[in-house]
């Protein structure tokens, strides 16, 4: 048994260092890719400034080609003209005009030259802005998939695998498998319900906008009108799916912005009235927090979007020294609690609440509802504001 807890012992060990060397992977090829990034983004802007550059270059070349295309056909009318001239005189200065529009030809064979060379490299620039522009989002999307692996195992995982044995800290992989395997199959299916469908219906609809322009102008310009709309709307609802994936606004803006917006975003299809009340963040509250706050009150607006028939909802975000707290309450048809709790411990029903259940377990927060039948529904929830008090509140600190 001792040499049992010992190899163990061992294990734990060898996993944790594992996972250490990793992070310290990730953290390196995430400075690696910052500055190959920031480098892009300055050749990017360096081919920006060349290529406005070269375009007025153009538009002045364009304007003295023009110039000279005009004085070259005076000089060719006058030749002739002169020619004429010289036969009937022949001590008439010939010369002298040929001279001249030899010139004139001269100076527009190389400003048409000069044209074509700056057409040229305008083209060429194009297409290196169009490469490196790829560059800059490729990069910034492996960033940001490197942001989310590097929080993850460094917030989620390693804070699990304290305190737990081999056996479980194996079975964490498993779990993030199965999380991993469900995402994929929740967007395959936003997917599938929303652009896919869409999609496919603006490809027969651009075969029917063929058929009507070749006989009826007017209804097919109308019909391109509607196909535009349906567009708008597939790449909204593309939007929304990668908003909904992981709102990059939450590190640019903070979490209160955020909120702010999804809530607009909620709004704008809904006849209901959302007020949002938060405080100013005086504590550092830690990414993996933030994220769940987020998507604790995205389900819960989701649930009442579905489910509650309200016409009004409030949220309050308050933020403790150790602690924040969440409240969101709306005038709905309300429910049964002892009821959907009960299917909630069956997994039989009321999925998205299973969620936020999971979600407030695993950060040892607490959550209380309070509702009955016509009467709306109240969520009170409370999150700690870092894995630190997660740590001491089990430590008894």
């Amino acid at each position: 048994m001792i040499n049992e807890n010992k190899s163990n012992k061992i294990k734990d060990k060898r996993v944790k260092e594992i996972f250490s060397k990793i992070l310290e992977s990730i953290d390196s090829s995430k400075i690696q890719i910052n500055i190959i990034l920031d480098n892009t983004r300055q050749e990017y802007e360096t081919l920006v400034n060349q290529l406005e550059n070269i375009k007025i270059e153009i538009d002045i070349v364009i304007k003295t080609v023009d110039i000279l295309v005009n004085e070259d056909k005076s000089m060719r009318i006058k030749l002739v003209k002169a020619t004429k001239n010289y036969k009937n005189n022949p001590s008439f200065d010939l010369k002298k005009i040929y001279d001249e529009a030899y010139a004139v030809k001269s100076k527009l064979l190389e400003a048409e030259n000069k044209e074509r060379n700056l057409r040229d490299r305008r083209d060429n620039i194009e297409l290196s802005l169009r490469k490196v522009y790829g560059n800059i989002k490729i990069s910034e999307k492996i960033l940001h998939q490197i942001g989310i692996a590097s929080s993850f195992l460094n917030g989620e995982i390693m804070s699990a695998m304290e305190g737990m044995d081999f056996e479980s800290e194996m079975l964490v992989g498993v779990k993030v498998l199965e999380a991993q395997e469900n995402e994929r199959k929740r967007i395959a299916r936003d997917i599938h319900d929303g652009p896919a469908q869409l999609m496919a219906n603006l490809i027969m609809r651009t075969d029917i906008c063929e058929t009507i322009l070749k006989k009826d102008f007017e209804e097919g310009i109308k019909e391109l009108r509607e196909l535009k709309i349906a567009v708008k709307k597939s790449l909204k609802e593309v939007r929304d799916i990668i908003f909904d994936l992981r709102p990059m606004s939450l590190d640019d803006i903070g979490l209160n912005q955020t909120i702010k917006e999804f809530i607009n975003i909620v709004s704008r299809d809904l006849e209901m009235k959302i007020n949002f009340n938060f405080e100013k963040i005086n504590y550092e509250v830690e990414s993996i927090i933030k994220v769940a706050t987020y998507r604790i009150i995205q389900e819960l607006l989701n649930n009442i979007k579905k489910h509650s028939k309200a016409k009004n909802v409030s949220i309050d975000l308050k933020y403790g020294k150790k602690y924040l707290s969440i409240k969101v309450e709306d005038d709905g048809i309300g429910f049964d609690v002892r009821n959907v709790l009960s299917e909630i411990k069956s997994k039989s029903n009321s999925f998205g609440l299973i969620g936020i259940y999971e979600r407030v377990n695993q950060l040892q927060g607490e959550i209380n509802i309070t509702s009955e039948n016509n009467k709306g529904v109240v969520f009170k929830i409370k999150l700690p504001i870092s894995r630190e008090v997660i740590l001491d509140e089990k430590n008894g600190n």
